[in-house]
């Protein structure tokens, strides 16, 4: 089989080409003294025609053109070449589909070894050893990059789902009120502890402020669950319409001291609580849970003060908490609908110490972020 040999010297106008045999060609690839030809090329950089001088074979036979190039360098140290050889080595080839079209796939920083070795594949006839190192290693990077092509589009397709159900299922105007919500369901204690920090320091000082002008405190309401001001507040920023009373809740629940409730160190379990409400209400609640397939559930219980009662020997514990109710799914109910409350005091007597019953709110409370997550 015969090649075709183009030999580029970096100082000379016209490339040398010879059709020969394949040791010719071997032997013309032997021949170049890759490392003298380097180092003249920086000893005598204004002669320097072509800096780009190269070995090239090539065989062509019945439109099967096939071309591999070599093309030398040095590893630089700054401005000067250090004495570490590398190669480029390109091979070009027919289109496996596309009759009259090329691809290539090239070594940017081989050895001489590699290059020696791709020559003499290329003059044999090896068609093995280009599939294996540059056929095949082109497919799979061809396949990672239609591969990112692919997951880019379906990154574009969902954010673009994403924005379209903002725009019309949530409304942009309600995204920040989504955004806290998520960031307490991820976080629940850390943002508790965040809101009831930010609600003590309003409260101190609106406290002293009203000192200071000399206004009296506003009247105690009466016990209750305080306003869930994550969902307010996002509805203020908004600018919705909010209700007088509404304002009013927000603004004792934001200055509320939270320093004087006492987080229980014993209180019912949800069971007990569960137990506690429908010996209170009997069949009522009962009926209620039972329609809905539910159970309840009882959050974070704070110490109340025990309340003189002659009654099964007085009391000897008193917690107040939040309750929920849930389906069996895990889904929040909420307080269903009446009598069932979202708040309650359990209270323990000294004649039946080990049993917890219900009764009126005697304390306020902050929302609990972490019972109501999902509401």
């Amino acid at each position: 089989m015969r090649f075709t040999v183009t030999v580029q010297d970096p100082f000379e106008q016209q490339e040398r080409t010879t059709t020969c045999l394949g040791d010719e060609a071997w032997q013309l690839f032997k021949q170049v003294d890759w490392e003298q030809l380097e180092k003249a090329v920086y000893e005598r950089l204004d002669d320097v025609v072509h800096h780009f001088y190269f070995y090239e074979i090539s065989q062509d036979s019945y439109d099967d053109k096939r071309t591999l190039t070599i093309s030398p360098g040095f590893e630089r140290q700054g401005d000067m070449p250090s004495a570490k050889r590398i190669y480029m080595v390109r091979y070009e080839y027919p289109h496996p589909a596309k009759p009259g079209e090329y691809l290539d796939y090239k070594y940017q920083q081989s050895d001489y070894a590699f290059a020696q070795e791709a020559v003499k594949a290329f003059v044999q006839g090896d068609r093995k050893f280009f599939t294996d190192q540059f056929e095949t290693p082109r497919n799979k990077s061809l396949s990672r990059g239609k591969l990112f092509k692919k997951l880019f589009r379906a990154f574009l397709v969902l954010l673009v789902a994403l924005l379209l159900f903002i725009q019309f299922v949530i409304g942009w105007r309600h995204v920040p009120e989504h955004l806290a919500s998520l960031r307490m369901w991820l976080f629940p204690n850390s943002f508790e502890n965040a809101e009831a920090d930010g609600a003590n320091i309003e409260a101190t000082v609106a406290t002293a402020a009203e000192a200071a002008a000399g206004i009296t405190d506003m009247a105690e309401a009466a016990p209750r669950v305080l306003l869930d001001t994550v969902m307010w507040k996002a509805a203020i920023e908004r600018g919705d319409f909010i209700p007088d009373n509404v304002k009013e809740d927000y603004e004792r629940a934001r200055r509320f001291n939270y320093g004087k409730l006492q987080p229980a160190n014993q209180q019912p379990s949800s069971e007990e609580a569960q137990d506690a409400i429908l010996h209170y209400y009997k069949e009522k609640v009962g009926k209620l849970l039972k329609e809905h397939h539910a159970y309840i559930r009882i959050g974070k219980a704070y110490d109340a003060p025990l309340q003189p009662d002659g009654t099964n020997g007085g009391e000897i514990a008193r917690v107040t908490a939040m309750v929920c109710a849930f389906n069996k799914q895990g889904d929040n109910l909420g307080n269903i609908q009446m009598p069932l409350d979202i708040a309650y005091d359990f209270v323990q007597y000294a004649g039946d110490p080990g049993v917890w019953y219900l009764a009126d709110l005697s304390q306020t409370i902050p929302y609990d972020y972490v019972l109501m997550k999902g509401r």
